[in-house]
């Protein structure tokens, strides 16, 4: 039985944060896990902005020249705190198992999402450069990058069960897991938004420094104000998919996928070609002659798991035999966020307007702080302040590594950023490319600080 480790949550739900203590004695027995009474999850969706292309490949356009967009929608589930605990411990339970299993077939280097991965700080970078220099070494080749239809939406339960328990090495699982299972698999959830609004909490108590809230209400609010067939749902598939943003959801993917990878794993290797996967990111790279049969492989595993593959976003990407030329029609390969066209390894160009819309609606936000601030200065006939840039530079620059030393309760992350990865990555993969992509960032960020800020009703309000 793995030690109980605790990792408090700062986000506000239906109960407040736990002591260590408290969330230890319940994750670490059995019988009260068995009859723990979880609350619903919260729901809110996350959209990122992405670039929309063509059949061919291209960026389209719009009539103004500018890149199309269409932001890309992630449902999240929050798991309430003593929930969250429970989900974390029951995924240390078993990650202890499938490492176990892993290393029997030997599928370690196969499967690179959601694990504790030997190597120091290994990440999306390198996992990307070991393909990009395994197809460098082994042309002629076909890169194939298949994706799972709606993944965790589509898992099957009966699957599901029985993975775990074949992990667990039991023929049923025990009524603590099960209680688990019937979590996951049977869950209730309650938008976000909505569950404030019931007990009559604006959204923006809920932000910044000053939010001193410590849970949404009170288990009686909850049963009498929230607890209502018009505000819950529940899982909209019956026997299929579990919440996307649980402790376990992420491990329990791996589980599910086990005999796929190993399957996968022994087919591609036969043919001395190299098989990843990273999450519902899969990626074959084998001889031209064998890509028919292992694309065939892995739909009919795909299949048996209750699983499709999308055929939209399947992508083959034809390397010649010559070293160091493009790839054929010159395709791009793309994968873990990076563009590999045979010669260069680049960040994606979505990434790179993601982190500049970041940039501007960050200094717009603190351009109309500072004028809402200045105006209440002006009532009370108190001098008016400049913007404040310093913040804003070390947030959108490479100054962020200059930080000299980090607040109390502040991760480590907070010194890095996305210019901080683009270095990171153009180091690692020794691609003096990737710089070039991010070296007019400074030069953006001072052209945003100076631009005025347009009058509107947002910026005129007190």
């Amino acid at each position: 039985m793995p030690e109980f480790e605790y990792r408090p949550r700062s986000y506000l739900h239906f109960d407040a944060p736990p002591s260590r203590e408290t969330a230890e004695e319940l994750a670490t027995s059995p019988d009260r896990v068995a009859r723990h009474s979880f609350y619903p999850f919260l729901g809110f969706t996350i959209e990122t902005p992405r670039i929309t292309k063509g059949a061919d490949g291209h960026i389209l356009k719009g009539a103004d020249g500018k890149p199309l967009r269409e932001p890309k929608k992630r449902p999240i589930k929050l798991a309430a705190h003593l929930d969250a605990a429970i989900c974390s411990h029951y995924a240390r339970i078993l990650s202890e198992a499938y490492e176990a299993d892993v290393l029997r077939t030997g599928i370690g280097d196969n499967v690179t999402a959601f694990r504790k991965l030997t190597g120091a700080n290994r990440n999306n970078i390198d996992f990307a450069d070991e393909a990009f220099e395994f197809i460098q070494s082994n042309r002629p080749c076909v890169a194939v990058g298949l994706d799972v239809r709606k993944f965790f939406d589509n898992l099957d339960h009966l699957v599901l069960k029985a993975r775990w328990a074949r992990t667990l090495r039991v023929d049923r699982l025990p009524p603590d897991h099960f209680a688990l299972f019937k979590y996951l698999t049977r869950f209730k959830w309650i938008d976000r938004d909505r569950a404030l609004e019931a007990v009559g909490i604006d959204r923006w108590e809920t932000r910044g420094k000053g939010a001193k809230l410590r849970r949404i209400c009170s288990a009686s609010d909850f049963r009498s104000k929230v607890c209502k067939p018009e505000l819950l749902w529940s899982n909209p598939q019956e026997g299929r998919g579990i919440p996307q943003g649980s402790p376990i959801s992420a491990l329990l993917s791996n589980v599910y996928m086990f005999e796929f990878d190993r399957i996968m794993k022994n087919a591609v290797s036969a043919s001395r070609g190299m098989y990843r996967r990273y999450c519902d990111d899969i990626l074959l790279v084998v001889p031209p002659s064998m890509v028919q049969t292992v694309e065939r492989i892995a739909a009919e595993e795909i299949r048996k798991l209750g699983l499709e593959l999308n055929e939209e976003k399947t992508a083959r990407v034809r390397f010649s035999e010559e070293p160091k030329s493009r790839a054929i029609d010159d395709e791009v390969l793309q994968y873990l966020g990076f563009d590999f066209n045979g010669v260069q390894k680049l960040i994606r160009s979505s990434s790179l307007v993601r982190y500049y819309g970041k940039m501007r609606r960050g200094v717009r936000f603190a351009k109309i702080n500072c004028r809402a601030a200045n105006k209440k200065l002006r009532k009370h006939g108190l001098p008016t302040t400049e913007l404040r840039t310093r913040k804003l530079k070390v947030r959108y620059s490479y100054l962020i590594r200059r930080k000299r030393r980090l607040k109390s309760g502040e991760s480590k992350h907070c010194k890095k950023n996305f210019i901080t990865y683009a270095i990171d990555a153009a180091e690692r993969m020794n691609a003096s490319e990737i710089k070039r992509q991010i070296k007019n960032h400074w030069k953006k960020l001072n052209e945003e600080i100076a631009k005025p800020l347009k009058p509107s009703k947002e910026t005129d309000r007190d």
